[in-house]
C-alpha cells in the first residue's frame, strides 16, 4: 500500500469510529458512497481493522458499538494505537510492571488484542517499587536525599530517574563534591529523603539533552565530534537514531555516505557508539580519539585472531 493509499485508509477508519462512538448505527453501502470506494473496501475495514480493536458488531446489515459499552470509555483510533504502544513499552518493564500496566490501562481501553509488538528490553525494577517511590517524591518535593552507593554515604540533590539502553540510573548532584552524576538505581541502598530543600538549576537538566549514553560527562565542557557515516548505516543514523539533538549533517557524498558533527561530553560516550557500528562509522576528529579507537580495533583483531587459529 503506497503512503497516499494509507493515509486514505487511516483516515477512513478513524471517521468511521468516531461516528460508532458517537452513536450511529451505519450501513455499509452508505459508507461506501461517502467515500467513494467500494463496499468489499469498507467491509474489509470492519472486518479487518475495527472489529478486532473496538467493541462493535454487526446486526444484521448495520453495524455499532456493542450494547453496554461506555461510550465515554471508548478513544479515537489515535488514542487507542497510543496505549497500545505504552503498554507493549511496559511490558518490557518485568512481570510486575507488566501486569499492573495491563490493568491500568483496562480501566482506559476496552479490551481487544493489540497489533503492537516491542522487542524493547527495559530493566525490571519490580523489586525496587519503594526505592523509586521515595526518589519521585524527593524529586517532585525538591528535598535532599542521602544514600549508600559503593559504600560510601551520598548527600544528594536528586533530578531526574534516567534510563541509559534499559538500565535505568538517578541523575543528582553530589552537591558535598557539587559534582553532577549518574548512579546505578539498583546499587543505592538505605535511601532517606531529608528535610532539606534545594532548587532545580534548569542548566543542570538542559544538560541531559546532550547525552547520547550513561557515559556522558555532565561536567565537562562539550567538544564537537565529527565522523563520516559510510552509506550502509547513513539512513539509520540520520533519521532513525541520531546521537542527539546536536547532530548536523554538513557534507553528503555521492555513494550515500555523510560526515556528521556533534557534540558530546567524554571520548568514552562516543567510542561506546562507534563499537556498535564499526566498521561503519568513521572518526574524523578529534585526533585523540582516532588513536584511541584504533588502539582499541588493533586490541580487538590480536585477540580475534588468538582465540580462532
Amino acid at each position: 500500500m503506497k503512503k497516499h493509499d494509507y493515509d486514505k485508509a487511516l483516515y477512513r477508519v478513524m471517521t468511521i469510529w468516531q461516528k460508532l462512538r458517537e452513536g450511529e448505527v451505519l450501513i455499509v453501502k452508505e459508507l461506501a458512497e461517502e467515500f467513494n470506494v467500494s463496499t468489499k473496501t469498507i467491509q474489509r475495514d470492519f472486518n479487518e481493522r475495527l472489529i478486532h480493536r473496538f467493541p462493535i458488531e454487526k446486526v444484521g446489515h448495520k453495524w455499532k458499538v456493542k450494547d453496554g459499552y461506555s461510550i465515554d470509555k471508548n478513544l479515537t483510533f489515535e488514542e487507542d494505537l497510543v496505549l497500545d504502544m505504552l503498554k507493549e513499552f511496559a511490558s518490557s518493564m518485568g512481570n510486575v510492571f507488566g501486569t499492573k500496566a495491563d490493568t491500568l490501562f483496562s480501566k482506559i481501553q476496552n479490551r481487544h488484542n493489540s497489533s503492537i509488538y516491542s522487542k524493547l528490553v527495559i530493566e525490571d525494577l519490580s523489586n525496587e517499587t519503594e526505592l523509586m517511590q521515595q526518589l519521585h517524591e524527593a524529586i517532585t518535593n525538591e528535598n535532599e536525599v542521602k544514600f549508600y552507593f559503593k559504600d560510601k554515604l551520598r548527600h544528594i540533590e536528586p533530578y531526574k530517574i534516567t534510563n541509559f539502553e534499559g538500565y535505568w540510573y538517578l541523575y543528582a548532584n553530589e552537591y558535598l563534591e557539587n559534582k553532577l552524576k549518574t548512579f546505578y538505581i539498583k546499587d543505592i541502598k538505605g535511601l532517606t529523603i531529608t528535610d532539606k530543600k534545594f532548587k532545580k538549576d534548569t542548566k543542570v537538566l538542559r544538560k541531559l539533552d546532550l547525552a547520547i549514553n550513561v557515559w556522558f560527562k555532565a561536567n565537562a565542557k562539550p567538544f564537537e565530534v565529527r565522523l563520516l557515516v559510510l552509506s550502509d548505516i547513513a539512513k539509520y543514523i540520520i533519521d532513525r537514531k541520531p546521537f542527539n539533538s546536536t547532530q548536523t549533517v554538513v557534507k553528503e557524498y555521492e555513494d550515500g555516505s555523510v560526515e556528521i558533527t556533534f557534540m558530546a561530553t567524554s571520548e568514552r560516550e562516543v567510542s561506546h557508539e562507534i563499537k556498535k557500528y564499526q566498521p561503519n562509522l568513521l572518526i574524523i576528529e578529534p585526533k585523540e580519539l582516532v588513536k584511541e579507537m584504533i588502539q582499541v580495533s588493533r586490541t580487538y583483531h590480536d585477540k580475534q585472531i588468538d582465540i580462532s587459529l
